[in-house]
């Protein structure tokens, strides 16, 4: 698979509903557990295609050479709008505050 298609890929990952913490019964210590882990599974998903749009990146920019700027604008914007969704946020803020209710 060459890069720009794991890119698409990765950026169009489809992805699953949120998890409610609400649904869950918090005595039941595998049910929380699950929707703990699904949470961090998706979030570092997202953390993996941010890296994956990165590297695409710097390795626009080193074969472009001056023309970068021109020809990496797609991929750089791409880049900046996904900064500040695509981080590991952990759960247990989510947890406290979730915005289901």
């Amino acid at each position: 698979m060459k890069s720009s298609d794991r890119l698409t890929y990765l950026l169009d990952h489809v992805r699953s509903p949120n998890v409610s913490f609400d649904d869950i019964d918090y005595n039941n210590s595998q049910d929380l557990h699950n929707a703990q882990e699904s949470l961090l599974r998706e979030q570092w998903i997202r953390v993996s295609a941010l890296k994956v749009c990165r590297k695409a990146l710097e390795s626009c920019y080193k074969t472009s050479g001056p023309n970068h700027y021109e020809d990496c604008r797609e991929i750089a914007e791409k880049y900046l709008n996904m900064l500040p969704d695509h981080r590991i946020q952990g759960f247990l803020g989510y947890q406290k505050n979730d915005p289901s209710k």
